[in-house]
């Protein structure tokens, strides 16, 4: 089968899975051809076999404020299509994907399959100024899948959709993030933890909230430490908040990094305090590294984390509730261990490739079959 996948080529939630989800697929023979405006970072530097990049080209022009990247990506579908006989397109990450796929099978009749992520919805989707057509898109498409209950429920109520919405969980690479050593476990057991928070800094991340948390924690377990994981927006007012609270010996902010499994494997648990997610990644990867996760009760994440099994959940908004959890996790290796192994136990029995890729070419087929 030859696959079109459409999506934004950054270090983003969508943009990993559909860089995976292609990698996969064409591991398993089929052909996958990711239509994007740059080579997706997760397969830069790296040539695999049936894996193909046709960048979109988009005309600077005066008259225009914004360029017109939807038409550049819809003519870019076409030509894909047209050129190396795709059997579907697909979308991952709705705005503005879906347009351009819907456009591009006005032409070609070329299927297309959307994939929502969570700002498709919650965020941008939902906006007015994007709603109607943003809907019409989705809702046209030949199947629409999403990354978590919760997400379909939302684009059920707020963009109004009501075709089926099949739900397809994340997945990740269960060999490259895996637990270290039993060794290295023994020989760092006596020292306080180690805290991993990986994000891109957007105020939906609420990075500050880990930072008050350590600012807790600091005074009673002045040894622990926390990795910040990521860049963004919120970068500098999360540095300046570090240097008041001065936790510059306790917190390293270590930027965009592409070693992420290892500084997993330097890690004891994970912590992710967001307003709102859909289904992070950052959690299946932290889990699969075989790490307890504290994380707020919003969104897809009670789906993946089992309060007091695999890990904790606590209020969003309430860094006092995340520090106790540290807190309570540094304090008792045991636990940790326990409720890490229960979570390396979640990824293997509902998030590996091969429990998630297979029901990806069950929607192929249904969609190319008619």
């Amino acid at each position: 089968m030859k696959i079109g996948i459409t999506c934004y080529p950054t270090v983003g939630g969508s943009g990993i899975l559909a860089t995976r989800l292609g990698v996969r697929l064409a591991a398993r023979g089929h052909e996958a051809h990711f239509i994007t405006y740059e080579r997706p970072v997760a397969i830069q530097g790296v040539d695999h076999e049936n894996v193909f990049v046709h960048l979109v080209n988009v005309v600077e022009y005066p008259l225009f404020k914004y360029p017109p990247y939807t038409i550049a990506l819809g003519s870019e579908m076409f030509n894909v299509s047209q050129q190396r006989s795709l059997d579907l397109i697909h979308v991952h990450y709705a705005i503005p994907h879906a347009t351009a796929a819907l456009l591009a099978r006005e032409i070609t009749g070329t299927p297309y399959v959307v994939t929502l992520h969570g700002s498709d919805v919650t965020i941008l989707g939902s906006d007015s100024s994007y709603l109607a057509v943003n809907t019409h898109s989705v809702e046209q498409a030949d199947a629409i899948t999403a990354v978590s209950n919760f997400l379909a429920d939302e684009a059920y109520e707020r963009l109004g959709i009501m075709q089926d919405i099949t739900v397809i969980p994340n997945f990740v690479d269960a060999e490259v993030f895996s637990p270290p050593p039993c060794e290295v476990i023994e020989r760092n057991s006596k020292r306080d933890v180690v805290v991993a928070h990986i994000s891109n800094f957007r105020p939906v991340k609420r990075v500050q909230d880990i930072v008050y948390a350590m600012s807790i924690v600091a005074k009673r377990a002045p040894g622990a430490r926390l990795m910040l994981v990521g860049d963004g927006p919120e970068r500098h007012m999360t540095e300046r908040l570090i240097d008041r609270l001065d936790l510059r010996q306790q917190i390293l902010m270590t930027g965009f990094r592409s070693d992420v499994p290892n500084l997993l494997r330097c890690s004891d648990l994970v912590v992710l305090c967001s307003e709102t997610e859909s289904a992070p990644l950052t959690l299946l990867e932290g889990m699969s590294s075989g790490l307890p996760v504290v994380a707020t009760r919003v969104g897809g994440i009670p789906e993946i984390v089992e309060d007091g099994v695999n890990g904790f959940l606590v209020p969003p908004k309430h860094p006092e509730a995340i520090a106790e959890k540290i807190m309570e996790l540094n304090g008792d290796r045991e636990l940790r261990s326990r409720l890490g192994e229960e979570a390396r136990r979640t990824v293997l029995e509902r998030y590996t490739a091969d429990k998630v890729v297979g029901q990806y070419l069950e929607i192929y087929e249904k969609v190319v079959s008619g």
